[in-house]
């Protein structure tokens, strides 16, 4: 975890109102990369790159875990 990550994670969260842009859960959130991180290395810290979700929420997405990412 880098600083910049870190930096990248706290104006997302700020921005997205520290809740789940999907459903509204304030609790268990993560910060999801919508371009994958691997892939996509120049968006890794882009806030534009990144939203607020719930665990849940996340786990619905396309490229979470060991999920192939969006081609």
């Amino acid at each position: 975890d880098t600083k910049e990550l870190r930096w990248w994670r706290e104006k997302v969260l700020k921005r997205d109102d520290y809740k789940c842009v999907w459903c509204g859960e304030k609790n268990n959130l993560h910060v999801d990369h919508i371009a994958p991180f691997k892939p996509y290395p120049e968006l890794r810290t882009s806030v534009d790159n990144g939203r607020t979700l719930c665990v849940k929420c996340h786990r619905k997405t396309e490229t979470y875990g060991n999920k192939k990412p969006i081609s």
